[in-house]
C-alpha cells in the first residue's frame, strides 16, 4: 500500500503566462468587433440595394433624401 499524504503546493503563474492568456482574449475581443463591424457593413449594403431597387434609382433617392431633410 502506498503512502500517500495530502500536501497543498501553490499555483504560481508567471508573467509570461498572464500575457499569454491576455493576448489570447485581445484576439478574441478583436474578431469579434471585426465580425460584428462586418455584419454592420453587409446590413448597410443591403438596405441601400433596396432602397435604390424600389425608390427607382439613384437620382430619385437623392431627391427623396433632400426632401426628407428639408421637410417638403
Amino acid at each position: 500500500m502506498k503512502n500517500t499524504a495530502i500536501t497543498k503546493e501553490q499555483a504560481k503563474a508567471t508573467a509570461h503566462d498572464s500575457a499569454s492568456t491576455d493576448s489570447e482574449l485581445y484576439k478574441l475581443g478583436t474578431f469579434i468587433t471585426a465580425a460584428f463591424a462586418g455584419a454592420v457593413g453587409v446590413w448597410s449594403l443591403i438596405c441601400l440595394s433596396s432602397a435604390l431597387i424600389s425608390g427607382g434609382g439613384p437620382i430619385t433617392l437623392v431627391k427623396s433624401m433632400f426632401s426628407a431633410i428639408v421637410g417638403s
